[in-house]
């Protein structure tokens, strides 16, 4: 179960709106968390924002494959996690 402390974190995240939607310019796309797979225990793995266009939608989202994703967009999760950690510091 997330902490106080977590919960919080996370709430600052999703208010950021899609991290993808704003590094193509479109601020403000209310957003689900997506959490990055790293290995270990999914609740303790870190989180980016995504709307659910590019969260979970056919053949547009993360869930088509990080490759995918990655060359079709041209950005990778880390690097929009890197975006999102500077913005809630």
């Amino acid at each position: 179960m997330a902490t106080k402390v977590e919960k919080e974190k996370h709430r600052k995240i999703a208010e950021l709106g899609c991290s993808l939607c704003r590094h193509q310019g479109n601020e403000g796309t209310p957003a689900e968390l997506h959490h990055i797979r790293r290995g270990g225990v999914r609740s303790k793995s870190p989180v980016i924002p995504l709307c659910p266009f590019h969260h979970r939608g056919t053949n547009t989202s993360i869930h088509s494959g990080r490759k995918w994703f990655e060359s079709h967009y041209g950005i990778t999760e880390e690097e929009l996690l890197d975006q999102t950690e500077k913005l809630i510091e």
